[in-house]
C-alpha cells in the first residue's frame, strides 16, 4: 500500500494514545509473563498472560496510527498492517465518546469511527480540526447522506489539527522533503 492519493486527507492518532495503549498492553503482558514465571502455570497467571497477548495483538494489528480519507474509501494504517475500507461498506461515520477528563481539558468530541454492521472501526483516537473535517466533507460530499456525516458532531473551534506533532509533509500544503 503506497502513499495516500493527492486528493485525500490524513488524520493521525495522538502520540499520547499510541504510547499509553502500547505501554498498557505491554504492562499486562509483562505481568502475565511474571506471574507464569514466578507462580508457575495456573489459571490466574495464564489468564493474565493471554489477556496481555490479546491486548498486544490489538495494539499492533488494530490500533490506527493514521487514517487517510479519499474518494475510494478509507485507508487505516496500523503498526503491523494496512486496511482499506470502501465507502460502500461503511454504514455510518460516528464519534467515540470523549475521555473522562475531557471537560477539564476542554475537549468537545472524541475521534472518528466507521460503523460497518455491528462493528466499530476506530479511525483516529482524538478529534480533528475544523479544516480537516471540512476536507472530509469535501471528499465525501456525494455520499455524505449514506454515511451519516451530517449527524457527526463538528469539531469545536480551536481544536488543533492532527498533524501538528508530525513531520511537515503532513501539513495541508504538503511541502516537499528537503
Amino acid at each position: 500500500m503506497g502513499p495516500p492519493p493527492d486528493d485525500s486527507v490524513t488524520l493521525h492518532s495522538s502520540w499520547r494514545g499510541i504510547v499509553l495503549n502500547s505501554s498498557g498492553a505491554l504492562l499486562v503482558l509483562a505481568a502475565g509473563l511474571w506471574a507464569v514465571s514466578g507462580g508457575g502455570v495456573n489459571v490466574i497467571s495464564v489468564i493474565i498472560l493471554l489477556m496481555g497477548m490479546a491486548l498486544v495483538a490489538v495494539v499492533l494489528f488494530d490500533y490506527p496510527l493514521a487514517t487517510s480519507f479519499s474518494a475510494d474509501g478509507l485507508a487505516r494504517r496500523m503498526m503491523l498492517r494496512h486496511q482499506h475500507i470502501d465507502w460502500n461498506r461503511i454504514d455510518q461515520l460516528s464519534r467515540t465518546r470523549p475521555k473522562l477528563l475531557a471537560s477539564f481539558r476542554k475537549i468537545g468530541h472524541g475521534g472518528l469511527v466507521a460503523v460497518i454492521g455491528k462493528r466499530r472501526y476506530l479511525l483516529v483516537d482524538h478529534c480533528e480540526s475544523r479544516d480537516e473535517f471540512k476536507e472530509i466533507e469535501r471528499i465525501t460530499e456525494d455520499r455524505a447522506d449514506e454515511i451519516g456525516l451530517d449527524e457527526v458532531p463538528r469539531p469545536t473551534k480551536g481544536t488543533a489539527p492532527t498533524w501538528v506533532y508530525r513531520r511537515s509533509k503532513w501539513a495541508p500544503d504538503r511541502p516537499e522533503r528537503r
